[in-house]
């Protein structure tokens, strides 16, 4: 388990590789400067709201980092990296409500990860116990 979706991680990483140019307007010709933005935004407000402060950094630091490299994504990346995000606000909503962060990650959808992102999974594991450990 782990306090970061990391079916997010693994689909936002995934999304990255499929789908039509864009060009230069990047992502804010597919949807508006103001509904990502606002979609941004609700990512830094659960994280503030739910998360413990270690916690909410990391994940205010991933959202910003995944917002900033989606910035000139391909059509299709865009729009299941809108999707993704809404569904990850979502869970975290509801998990808060629950009491208990995370959920296991699915088999089939570890299947489908590259070299890369299972790597990048592992890294973020390591992360979040760490912060979670102390050992910050």
């Amino acid at each position: 388990r782990h306090f970061l979706s990391t079916e997010l991680l693994l689909l936002l990483r995934a999304s990255r590789g499929e789908g039509g140019e864009l060009g230069s307007c990047g992502m804010a010709s597919a949807f508006s400067k103001t509904s990502m933005l606002n979609l941004y935004r609700s990512v830094l407000r659960i994280h503030k709201r739910v998360l413990p402060q270690e916690m909410k950094e990391l994940g205010d630091k991933y959202a910003r980092s995944e917002f900033k490299a989606h910035k000139t994504a391909k059509i299709g990346q865009v729009k299941q990296f809108v999707q993704q995000w809404k569904e990850y606000v979502y869970t975290l909503d509801i998990q808060a409500q629950k009491g208990a962060f995370g959920r296991d990650l699915d088999s089939s959808k570890m299947d489908k990860m590259s070299d890369e992102q299972r790597e990048q999974l592992k890294q973020l594991e390591e992360e979040s116990r760490r912060i979670g450990s102390g050992n910050i």
